[in-house]
């Protein structure tokens, strides 16, 4: 309810202010907690959400990092091995053509040998060997 009261060259405005019945300052009070309760409810299942969401992508990262860490432990025993693989392969080439000099060097010594070794065994002098000459 309003009420203008003119009082000289001033106009003043009084308000009277009705008393609501406390039935339904109650029902407000009810209302305004519901309301908070489902607002509450709803930030914490928001929540909730949130923190689900955001475990199953630290444990997703999680993953990911151990499968490329076993990758590129993968790669590097693979290089390794292929590094071993031509390091011997070379070694082995290496000392194929040493044994080949071996042998051509050695098979001009052969026959002195056999010669030495025959008369050794058949206890005949020995004579002086082509290579020593």
């Amino acid at each position: 309810m309003r009420f203008i009261i003119t009082d000289m060259k001033k106009k003043i405005v009084v308000e009277e202010k009705k008393q609501e019945d406390p039935q339904a300052l109650l029902e407000k009070i009810l209302k305004a907690e519901v309301n908070s309760a489902e607002r509450i409810a709803d930030v914490r299942k928001n929540s909730e959400q949130q923190i689900t969401a955001i475990q199953e992508e630290a444990e997703k990262t999680k993953k990911e990092a151990y499968a490329s860490g076993r990758r590129a432990r993968t790669r590097l025993v693979e290089k390794g091995l292929e590094k071993a693989k031509t390091e011997a392969t070379a070694k082995i080439q290496q000392s194929n053509q040493e044994t080949d000099r071996i042998l051509k060097s050695g098979s001009n010594y052969i026959n002195d040998a056999v010669a030495i070794s025959l008369s050794f065994i058949l206890g005949k002098e020995t004579q002086e060997n082509s290579h020593d000459k």
